[in-house]
C-alpha cells in the first residue's frame, strides 16, 4: 500500500501550528505558501491540512501552550509545530503522518539546533542533563527528549498530560542544582527548557518519544551582528541577512 493509500484509509487531520517569539524568516514563509498551495490542489477528502493556527508573544513556552489550547479547541488528530526558522518541503505533512504511523505519537524531525546536532537527546547519569543523539537515521528513532522544532504530536498525548497535571505541557521544570543543606540564599536550580520538560511529563504518560532525519529540512539560525559593522557587512552578503543555514547533517 502506498504513501496517499495509507493516508486516505487513515483520513488523519493535522493542525499547523507556529509560535512566533521574534522574526519569521522568508524561507518559512515561502514554505507555509506551498505547503497551504499543495494542500489546497488536493481533493478535500485526502488534505491533511484542517487548519493553520499561531501564537505571538515574549515567552516561546507560553506561546506552545497557546498553541495546545487552541488545538484541543477543535476536532483535528494531530499538531504539527514549526518554528519560524525553519524552511521544509510542502510534503512534510505527509511524511511526518507517514513516518509516525499507527504507533508513535511524538515524532519529531531533527535539525541542528546551534551548539546540539540534532533534535534528539538521551539522559545522562547526572539529573537534568541531556547528550545529543547522533547521527539520526532516517527511520524513527526512540529517545529520551526531544526539541519541537519540528514536532508532530498527537491529541492523546496533551489530554493526558493535562488530566494529570494540567495544562502545563510546555512549563519550564526546576530541578535542585545544589546539594541538601545548602542555605536557602544560596540554594540554586537548573531550568529544564520547555521541550525537554515536554518530554518528561509525556514519558510520565506513557508515550515513547521518537526523531527521524528528514532530508531537505533548513534551520536559519541567527547571527548576532552588534556594533561590527565590518562584520555585519561580510555576513550580509554571504547570507542576505537571512542568518545562517544550517541543515541537517552539515558541519
Amino acid at each position: 500500500m502506498g504513501r496517499e493509500a495509507r493516508l486516505s484509509a487513515r483520513n488523519p487531520k493535522v493542525v499547523v501550528g507556529y509560535p512566533v517569539g521574534g522574526s519569521v524568516t522568508l524561507g518559512f514563509h515561502a514554505s507555509m505558501l506551498k505547503l497551504l498551495g499543495y494542500e489546497l490542489q488536493k481533493p478535500f477528502s485526502r488534505r491533511l491540512l484542517a487548519k493553520i493556527q499561531h501564537t505571538q508573544g515574549l515567552y516561546v513556552a507560553d506561546n506552545r501552550t497557546m498553541l495546545v489550547q487552541r488545538f484541543l479547541e477543535t476536532d483535528a488528530d494531530w499538531l504539527l509545530q514549526i518554528d519560524t526558522d525553519i524552511e521544509f518541503q510542502p510534503t512534510l505533512l505527509e511524511t511526518m503522518i507517514d513516518l509516525a504511523g499507527e504507533d508513535r505519537k511524538i515524532l519529531a524531525a531533527s535539525v541542528p539546533l546551534g551548539a546540539y546536532r540534532s533534535c534528539a537527546f538521551m539522559r545522562s547519569e547526572e539529573p537534568g542533563v541531556w547528550q545529543d543523539l547522533w547521527p539520526v537515521p532516517l527511520y524513527p528513532v526512540e529517545c529520551d527528549g526531544l526539541a519541537t522544532a519540528v514536532c508532530l504530536i498527537h491529541r492523546e498525548v496533551f489530554e493526558a498530560i493535562a488530566a494529570a497535571h494540567g495544562q502545563c505541557w510546555f512549563h519550564h521544570i526546576y530541578l535542585p542544582e545544589s546539594p541538601v543543606g545548602t542555605p536557602l540564599a544560596q540554594f540554586k536550580y537548573r531550568s529544564q527548557g520547555e521541550d525537554l520538560a515536554f518530554s518528561v511529563r509525556a514519558a510520565r504518560e506513557g508515550f515513547k518519544l521518537w526523531a527521524v532525519h528528514v532530508p531537505g529540512l533548513k534551520h536559519h539560525k541567527s547571527r548576532g551582528l552588534s556594533h561590527d559593522e565590518e562584520r555585519a557587512g561580510i555576513l550580509a552578503a554571504q547570507d542576505s541577512g537571512v542568518g545562517e543555514i544550517v541543515d541537517e547533517g552539515v558541519a
